[in-house]
Order: C-alpha cells, then sequence, then structure tokens
C-alpha cells in the first residue's frame, strides 16, 4: 500500500467520528553554518560532547567500531518520532566528494551546509509520501572522518553498517529502501551482503564489482591486492529474500564506472537468485555519463512508497533532464 493511500484512510476515519492521535515526526533541526571544504580534505573532527548536542537536533549518531567513536551526520524528514515504529525509510548514501587526490572539495562541499540538506529531505518526503534521510558518508556533509583515507575502505562499511543500525534502533524503523550513488552506491551493493532489513537496494552508477571497476580503468594489476571491499566478492554471504528488489542503474556510455563492471554485478546476484533489474539510462549529461543521482534518488524513494517495479523503470525513463545539483 502507498503511504498516500494510508494518509488517505487516516484522515476519513478521523472524519466519520475516529479518535486517531495526530502523529508527531521526527524532523532534523536546520543549522546556518555551511560546510567547509577546507576541513573535507583535512578531515573532520567531532567530539562525543558535541555530538550529543547535535544528535538532540536529530542531525547525528554516534557510532562506535572496533572500540573507537565516530559522529556521523544525517538530515531527515517525515519520520515518526522516537520510538516510531516506521515500516519503511528511505535513506541515501552520496558518492565521493574529492578528486583521486584528495582534493577538490569545492564543488560538493561548497556554499551550502545543514539547512539545504534538511529542505532537501523534506521535499523528497513530501513528494513520495515517505519518511527520508540522507546519511553523510565519513568525512562529508558534516560527518566526522576523513574522506580520502577512508572511503571504500571496510571501514566506512562497519561505520555506515553501525549508523543504520542506531538509527533503526532510534526510529522504530523496520526496514530500508538504500539507495547509494557512485562511492555510495558500491556501499550500497556492500550492504546486501552484511543486512536482512533492506526492503529496496539502489546502486546508481556504482562500483558494485570493484575489482572489475579498477581492471577496465587500468588503475590496478590483476595480481595486486585489493585494500578495498569488493561488494562481488561477497555476493555468496546477500540472504535470501523474496520481497527485496535490487535496482543497479547505470549510463551505458559511463566513462568513470564501466558500464560493464556494473553489468557484472547484476548477472552475479540474478544469478543467485536474487530479484534484481539493470536499468541502463544514457541520461547522465556530465562528460563521464556518471551523474544519475537524481534518477537514483527517484527510484529509492519510489520502492520505499511501494510503487511497483514497472512503474519505477517507467518513471526513470521519462524524466525531463535533470538539472545541475548540490548534492551527490
Amino acid at each position: 500500500m502507498h503511504a498516500s493511500h494510508t494518509l488517505a484512510g487516516l484522515a476519513f476515519a478521523a472524519f466519520i467520528g475516529g479518535s486517531l492521535p495526530t502523529p508527531s515526526f521526527a524532523q532534523s533541526v536546520a543549522e546556518t553554518n555551511q560546510f567547509d571544504p577546507v576541513a573535507v580534505v583535512n578531515g573532520i573532527e567531532i567530539s562525543r560532547s558535541a555530538c550529543a548536542v547535535l544528535e538532540k537536533n536529530e542531525t547525528a549518531i554516534w557510532v562506535e567500531v572496533a572500540g573507537q567513536g565516530s559522529c556521523l551526520r544525517y538530515y531527515a524528514a517525515g519520520l515518526k518520532a522516537a520510538p516510531g515504529p516506521n515500516p519503511v525509510t528511505a535513506i541515501w548514501l552520496n558518492g565521493d566528494v574529492l578528486g583521486p587526490k584528495g582534493q577538490n572539495a569545492d564543488k560538493r562541499q561548497k556554499g551550502f551546509g545543514p539547512t539545504e540538506m534538511v529542505a532537501l529531505e523534506q521535499g523528497l518526503s513530501a513528494r513520495f509520501h515517505v519518511p527520508s534521510i540522507f546519511l553523510g558518508r565519513p568525512g562529508t556533509y558534516g560527518s566526522a572522518g576523513k574522506h580520502y583515507t577512508t572511503r571504500g575502505r571496510p571501514i566506512e562499511a562497519e561505520l555506515i553498517d553501525a549508523a543504520l543500525d542506531g538509527l533503526k534502533r532510534r526510529y522504530g524503523i523496520q526496514a530500508w529502501s538504500l539507495g547509494g550513488h557512485s562511492g555510495g552506491g558500491t556501499l550500497v551493493a556492500e550492504m546486501l551482503a552484511r543486512r536482512s532489513d533492506l526492503r529496496c537496494a539502489v546502486i546508481s552508477s556504482g562500483a558494485s564489482a570493484y575489482r572489475a571497476y579498477l581492471e577496465a580503468r587500468g588503475l590496478i594489476r590483476k595480481d595486486e591486492r585489493l585494500t578495498r571491499f569488493d561488494p562481488y566478492d561477497s555476493l555468496d554471504k546477500v540472504p535470501s529474500d523474496p520481497a527485496r528488489r535490487i535496482f543497479v542503474i547505470g549510463d551505458p556510455r559511463e566513462k568513470n564506472v564501466p558500464f560493464s563492471a556494473q553489468k557484472q554485478f547484476f548477472e552475479g546476484i540474478v544469478a543467485r537468485g536474487h530479484a534484481a533489474w539493470l536499468i541502463p539510462l544514457q541520461r547522465a549529461t556530465d562528460s563521464r555519463h556518471h551523474d544519475l543521482v537524481d534518477f537514483g534518488e527517484t527510484a529509492t524513494e519510489m520502492c520505499a512508497a511501494g510503487a511497483s517495479t514497472d512503474d519505477i523503470i517507467k518513471t526513470l525513463e521519462q524524466m525531463p533532464e535533470q538539472k545541475p545539483r548540490l548534492t551527490n
């Protein structure tokens, strides 16, 4: 059932004399500060006490991995206040915000901050009628950590996994519609092998077969040891779930993460009996044909709302050309 239908039912019950209470919603509190691109390059530090303040504003979650704590920022709208319940929540993991040498943060982390992030989630939640969260990867969008040395490493996957657990406990979230772009998509693919609570998994231009991506780009030798996690190697660990849907979205003209590597992950997940769809979209307008954020985000929200697979695919195919955006 679509969330909009549920809301309509509540309104009708109230109209005929029902005494249903009005639910209170958890809303991240906007902040006037902006993200600092210098801090993104050098690494972001947030103490436990500072994180506690942000937690009261519902924009941070403190997680502990391997005996060390870290404060990850999130921006949410439409959640029923703790302890919920929130049956299905859409959550987005951003792509990398730094270039290959750890510089160039200005493009993705300058001129805006938490206020814009909260507004983004408010718009998505209102449009699709589902709770919506943007979870900043370590070192990005205000989250603690050093993005350059953490991205793609096992510690990043462990931190994201722990953050999903923490948010789930805080708001009584029963299932996730988890989406991500590029490096965030790689994390989504990795979470498939780590979690049994994914109603939907949306991978947008993600290096879900990471070694295949590196080899196709000539960035690693076949005999070279891989220091990052490769979701393709974990396919045998993905739990069976007939109710889960997996969408792999990519532009066949892709010059950053070759479409062949994205297709390899898709074929591997289907070969193991999981329900998945490969959606080739020649719609990325950047020079690398990589940026399909709006399409991945739309699929994540629609899947959370219970839209049919046919409707999701048709919507993506018919979406107009997307304007440049601040976030990824």
